[in-house]
């Protein structure tokens, strides 16, 4: 099918430029900060120069680039999924990060979630978490708790198999802050992982719903409850008592822009309602505008959408 039956997006938006790979942001508002924190990193050529963790000033409209101390040289930054929380008093930054050819190498000590302290101007690596159960991670978030949860997108790391047959193989992480275990249901590529209200929400890019669970005090989960939702969807935010997630419309496209920047894909942003399950399109492209969105995140009556790979984002003013 053509692009034709998705529109072009016709509304006023602001392109943010940063560097290439801009999958995740997350906001910061701790302290003095109005701040987007950009997770970019390089997916299509090999040179990585450019990934890391770049900070977007929402009063003064400047992008930054954070420096960064610490960080081992045996371990490689190519970041994905990221997330915020302030945990004993300090504001934590967390990454799944994927290190170079993480596919020929055993998953401890190449596929991890680091830790670092978030700072104004710059991040300081705390710690690398690492297990063998952290095979293909994807998002990570707080459970507001000291502890985390992961999404694992495969049961194998680049398996073919399990996206062209949708196989239900794909998990969720918890780390209690000294043990990793697995919680909820298996699935078809869990994505999106956020936590709300007691209750962790989990998109899966071949699943036909948003999956919920309420958490019980020891991480694990009970009470399955499913949203119906579009397809593709990719990562969580949340905004009052509404969803933010993004839809990657059409899969074929989506893997030709994978190799081709220049090639569209359709996507969408939308918000659901988490009482009355009402879906909300925010933005909706052929993929002329923006391809692959990611992440939507809503800020003073304004969108942020970020994307897989092309190198910048995406600010909408939002119209009641």
């Amino acid at each position: 099918s053509g692009c034709a039956k998705y529109p072009v997006f016709n509304g006023d938006y602001t392109r943010i430029d940063v560097a290439s790979g801009p999958e995740d942001i997350a906001l910061d508002t701790v302290g003095t900060n109005e701040r987007l924190i950009i997770s970019c990193s390089e997916r299509r050529t090999t040179d990585y120069s450019s990934n890391g963790f770049y900070e977007y000033n929402i009063s003064t409209s400047e992008v930054a680039r954070l420096s960064i101390e610490g960080l081992p040289e045996t371990i490689q930054l190519r970041p994905h999924g990221i997330d915020i929380a302030v945990v004993n008093g300090v504001k934590t930054l967390y990454c799944v990060n994927h290190e170079k050819n993480a596919e020929n190498f055993p998953p401890a000590g190449r596929q991890s979630i680091l830790v670092f302290e978030l700072l104004d101007g710059k991040v300081i690596f705390k710690q690398q978490l690492t297990d063998p159960l952290i095979v293909s991670p994807n998002d990570v978030c707080t459970d507001r708790k000291g502890g985390i949860f992961v999404s694992i997108d495969s049961g194998k790391i680049n398996s073919k198999t399990e996206k062209l047959f949708s196989l239900p193989r794909s998990y969720v992480l918890h780390f209690n802050g000294n043990n990793w275990s697995r919680v909820g249901d298996k699935l078809r590529y869990a994505n999106g992982v956020g936590v709300e209200n007691g209750r962790v929400y989990i998109t899966g890019t071949q699943e036909s719903n948003i999956i919920s669970y309420a958490i019980n005090s020891d991480g694990s989960f009970s009470d399955k409850r499913e949203i119906p939702s579009m397809k593709g969807n990719d990562n969580i935010t949340f905004s009052g008592n509404k969803l933010i997630t993004t839809a990657h419309l059409d899969f074929i496209k989506f893997i030709k822009h994978v190799n081709n920047g220049d090639k569209p894909s359709p996507c969408a942003v939308y918000s659901v309602d988490l009482q009355t399950h009402n879906i909300d399109t925010l933005y909706l492209d052929d993929g002329t505008v923006l391809s692959a969105a990611s992440t939507g995140l809503i800020y003073n009556e304004k969108l942020y959408i970020a994307q897989v790979f092309n190198p910048f984002i995406l600010e909408i003013p939002l119209r009641n």
